[in-house]
């Protein structure tokens, strides 16, 4: 089928925290006590909601699965032409640089991703595209655990370079996602229909710490 993609899709710096939550309508989160190694203040950027509109198209399907040597299975009635789109933001990110091509600490928060769908139900369309053949186990994975209200966030992170542990924020799941060489580590969770994260060249324990606390 045919995506296109609408909205911001480029960051931006603003001067403050009040600017950053005037363009955003989002709370701006508040860090209380920073890290070894991270000092000063922190660079604002925001950005805009992104859209993205998928349109099914039964023959298109039909033909990559033919020349992919597979058999596409009947697609349920209504999908063919049918659209599912998906929004994003607006979000923020507060950036504490460092000396290293990566920056110290980034805490950013986001309108989760939300799906809205045309001809028939989001989880029809979710559950055709699980069935199909050749489907990678990650990209299944994490499709079958989105919901289209923004309660969950699917994280698609490559396995071969980064590990993936449950803990909460707050009473909140979140994922901790941390790289093999252990030099980053990340926090994700979804509160609200938000999603609050907490990175950088730190460890999981740091990035939890500095979760919990934020104000």
């Amino acid at each position: 089928g045919d995506v296109v993609v609408t909205g911001e899709d480029e960051p931006h710096e603003v001067p403050d925290a009040a600017a950053a939550a005037a363009e955003t309508g989002l709370d701006v989160p508040e860090v209380t006590t920073l890290p070894q190694g991270v000092s000063g203040e922190p660079v604002y950027q925001v950005g805009g909601e992104v859209s993205a509109t998928f349109t099914f198209s039964a023959v298109r399907a039909a033909q990559a699965a033919a020349e992919a040597g597979e058999r596409l299975p009947p697609p349920p009635p209504g999908l063919d032409g049918s659209q599912v789109r998906l929004n994003a933001g607006p979000g923020l990110a507060l950036i504490w640089s460092s000396p290293a091509d990566v920056p110290a600490l980034v805490v950013g928060r986001a309108v989760a991703p939300t799906a809205f769908s045309s001809g028939v139900p989001y989880e029809t369309v979710r559950d055709y595209l699980l069935s199909l053949p050749g489907l990678p186990d990650d990209v299944a994975a994490q499709l079958r655990t989105f919901t289209a209200d923004g309660s969950t966030l699917p994280l698609p992170v490559p396995a071969d370079e980064i590990t993936t542990s449950s803990a909460e924020v707050n009473g909140m799941p979140a994922t901790v996602l941390v790289t093999r060489d252990q030099t980053m580590a990340a926090v994700v969770w979804v509160d609200d229909g938000v999603v609050t994260a907490v990175a950088g060249a730190l460890d999981a324990d740091e990035v939890l710490s500095i979760a919990g606390n934020l104000r």
